[in-house]
């Protein structure tokens, strides 16, 4: 009876702690997208949003209201002439604001980005290591980020000859979300081939 108690506890803790953990991400999650609309809800006159009693909500429709609104600009030749000698002059100044684009581009898998790309590095004895290309200038060797598992963007950056990296045909989030989980699924991501 002990036993069966035990083991009915051990799975029922294994069954509630992702849950909670769960909660609580999202939890987080809306408190920093309310954090993230503060400043755009401030735009307008004040008192619009006192009765709103689901802040969530509200942040979520001015966050995506915004983001089409830019998309929308972005996409017409003005907005796109604008965009880019802001970006050119100002944002490039900004300390991390090329790494945060890239990885932001990276994530929602645009073509045009070309940073942390999930690859496979090749050490001497044939081993291989799960990477993150950062830059590939056509130049001999790479920049590539080793991550340190289970914190999938920390890491140690190193330049690798080109020959012992092989990319992967992986989104950055199925490659960062098995690298947060100690490797586990990684090697269902990996294609059959050597």
């Amino acid at each position: 009876m002990i036993k069966f108690l035990k083991s009915a506890l051990v799975n029922g803790l294994i069954i509630l702690l992702p849950v909670v953990l769960l909660y609580l991400g999202v939890k987080e999650i809306f408190a920093l997208l309310v954090t993230i609309a503060t400043p755009i809800a401030d735009l307008f006159p004040q008192g619009t949003f006192d009765h709103v009693k689901e802040t969530q909500i509200i942040a979520i429709l001015l966050i995506v209201g915004v983001a089409l609104f830019l998309g929308i600009v972005s996409k017409l030749k003005f907005g796109r002439v604008i965009g880019h000698n802001i970006e050119k002059y100002a944002l490039s100044k900004i300390p991390m604001y090329r790494m945060l684009k890239s990885f932001v581009g990276a994530f929602l898998n645009l073509e045009s980005e070309s940073s942390f790309k999930p690859a496979l590095l090749e050490n001497s004895s044939g081993d291989m290591d799960p990477v993150y290309v950062i830059e590939d200038s056509g130049r001999p060797r790479l920049v590539v980020l080793v991550p340190w598992s289970p914190t999938a963007f920390a890491g140690s950056v190193k330049l690798v000859k080109r020959e012992r990296v092989h990319y992967l045909d992986l989104s950055l989030d199925e490659f960062s979300l098995s690298l947060t989980h100690l490797g586990i699924g990684m090697s269902e991501l990996l294609p059959d081939k050597k």
